[in-house]
């Protein structure tokens, strides 16, 4: 076994090879801990566009009928005090 070792060019292969292994070994692991964040940020975002449908149907839509039905009624009491006024 010592003679297989016995020149720095096979040793530089060996520890060539083990820290291409490790390299190889932990950019796998970081791609798998990528892709479950990706993941979860895909479920978060998806989680978020829900709720803000639900606030944009629930909330900001009646908002937006009760400030046109104000803008309706401030028009038709300013006709109301136009024709007052002529009077």
């Amino acid at each position: 076994m010592l003679e297989l070792y016995s020149t720095p060019l096979d040793i530089l292969y060996l520890v060539l090879t083990i820290a291409i292994v490790f390299l190889a070994l932990f950019l796998v692991i970081a791609l798998y801990h990528l892709i479950k964040i990706l993941s979860n940020v895909n479920n978060v975002t998806s989680k978020a566009k829900d709720t803000m449908d639900l606030i944009n149907h629930y909330l900001w839509q009646p908002i937006k009928i009760a400030m046109m039905i104000i803008e309706k009624s401030k028009e038709c009491c300013a006709k109301k005090a136009r024709k007052a006024q002529k009077k």
